[in-house]
């Protein structure tokens, strides 16, 4: 036959020497192009092979009555609104690779029918051997919505049984529980996976499906290569190390929301990883090696202070991890590691050397709560603080998560007031130009029923006092600081003010 081009003028002249034209003009339309060679798409009348819309009825009623669900949960709109305008869906394609479609053909008395088994070797019908098999090849994503089950022996008999596959694997592994993937292939691939393992199986093959965002440039743009704004991972490995790219990507990861990646957040988590590798040295600049975390063995005030922070800060991630916000799970550790164990429990345990054997076990503990986000990182200090190796001990991967024991809120009130008064008399200081310097003497109102002899030496630590004395009342002439969070916190300076020559 003529090229499709050279068809055309000659069936034209066809049409017209048969009056079947009546005129011929100029329109402009849009005209489809191949996404690859360019070359005009041509409509083309051809037998295919379909699945009927009725086949993901039973999928989409089980997804809506409860038993899958999205996180996060405004993707079930979506799902529903291209499950509501199926149409019967095409799955042959005429290409050199896939599944070949199981159809198979006899030349001799025309019999068609499907092969559940090996390839036939003759008709089924009348026996002959001149048969043949369709060349038409399975749509991808067909294939694709066979994976959950496929790849568990399913409709293998025999074959590679104990090597690539074992009996039990469809029992221990289907349903699964969660799968994790783009939203924008919510259509092709995770209800093609629904409507076929339901059909299969009858069950549902996830529980939860978790759809996570882009990421994307600082600006919110997808990023490209004509744009120039490709963020490479492995040279943002090479500048920044793999936990602090896998930390920034899980800080950012808020649910429903593209992730804005910039090399200020990498920074930040670069130095994370810098305050953790710093907390290690100070903890082992006292002793080497530390035991693992027995609550019970936590006795100093201090340390009991850090395990209650610790235990919420195991329960809110635990919490959050469930429910697939990895963004706040993230946020919560980075507040309690940095903000918490760093900032305030390394300072206070340079007043209760005591305390630091505990701190360096809660530590510890803390590495392997942050290790799924930080596993290279957490896996280093967990070996150097147990005086261990990864070749010689378990790695953390395989331990148990930590789980959080009993809080307690009586300690936990007790350090805030310490933390408040030594904010107090810090803010009084810098009222008298002394806002660094140690001073002889400074005076608080708390409120009664506190353990005053347990928190003095801290604050006098932190505050830089060489006395601190508790009162029941204002000291007149003195500069005074009212907490925004106690009822009646005072810091006074009473003496060093006018020691000071200021006018109070």
């Amino acid at each position: 036959g003529l090229e499709r081009l050279e068809a055309r003028e000659a069936i034209m002249n066809k049409l017209q020497e048969k009056g079947f034209v009546e005129k011929v003009e100029e329109h402009q339309h849009q005209v489809g192009h191949c996404y690859r060679c360019k070359n005009v798409v041509e409509p083309y009348i051809s037998k295919q092979w379909f699945v009927k819309k009725e086949f993901a009825k039973s999928s989409i009623e089980k997804v809506n009555s409860g038993e899958a669900e999205f996180f996060p949960t405004h993707w079930i709109n979506s799902y529903n609104a291209w499950m509501s305008e199926l149409r019967d869906w095409c799955i042959s394609r005429q290409l050199w690779w896939g599944h070949q479609i199981p159809v198979f053909y006899c030349r001799d008395c025309g019999h068609e029918w499907v092969e559940e088994g090996d390839v036939p070797t003759k008709c089924e019908k009348c026996g002959s051997e001149n048969i043949y098999q369709d060349p038409d090849v399975l749509d991808t994503w067909f294939s694709s919505g066979l994976w959950p089950f496929s790849t568990l022996g399913w409709g293998n008999g025999d074959a590679f049984k104990g090597e690539l596959w074992n009996e039990s694997d469809i029992k221990d592994f289907y349903p699964n529980s969660l799968l994790i993937t783009g939203f924008d292939i919510l259509f092709f691939w995770v209800a093609r996976m629904l409507m076929m393992g339901e059909n299969i199986t009858g069950q549902l093959p996830f529980k939860d499906i978790y759809l996570h965002a882009l990421v994307k440039d600082e600006k919110g743009e997808k990023m490209s290569k004509s744009k120039g704004n490709v963020i490479d991972p492995l040279v943002t490995i090479d500048k920044y190390s793999t936990d602090a790219l896998r930390f920034t990507l899980a800080v950012l990861a808020v649910q429903g929301r593209d992730i804005k990646l910039s090399e200020d957040k990498l920074e930040q988590s670069r130095n994370f990883t810098n305050k953790l590798f710093n907390a290690t040295n100070f903890l082992q600049l006292n002793q080497e090696y530390f035991e693992d975390l027995d609550p019970a063995n936590i006795k100093t005030p201090l340390g009991r202070y850090m395990l209650a922070r610790f235990n919420i800060a195991v329960k809110e991630t635990r919490e959050y991890m469930d429910i697939y916000r990895f963004n706040d799970g993230a946020t919560t550790l980075y507040r309690f590691l940095w903000g918490e164990f760093c900032d305030w429990g390394i300072e206070l345990s340079k007043a209760d050397k005591n305390s630091i054997s505990e701190l360096g076990s809660i530590f510890k503990a803390s590495m392997r709560l942050l290790h799924p986000f930080m596993p290279f990182i957490t896996e280093n200090l967990y070996m150097r603080l147990s005086q261990d190796s990864l070749e010689n001990g378990d790695s953390i991967m395989i331990m148990p998560y930590p789980t959080a024991s009993e809080i307690d809120d009586e300690v936990i009130s007790q350090f805030d007031l310490i933390m408040e008064a030594i904010v107090s008399i810090r803010r009084c200081k810098t009222l008298i130009d002394k806002g660094n310097q140690k001073i002889e003497k400074a005076s608080i109102k708390l409120p009664l029923g506190v353990d005053t002899d347990m928190m003095k030496p801290f604050i006098e630590k932190l505050a830089k006092v060489e006395e601190i004395t508790f009162v029941d009342s204002k000291i007149d002439n003195c500069v005074t600081d009212v907490s925004d969070n106690l009822e009646a916190a005072r810091a006074c300076l009473a003496n060093q003010a006018v020691r000071s020559g200021i006018n109070c």
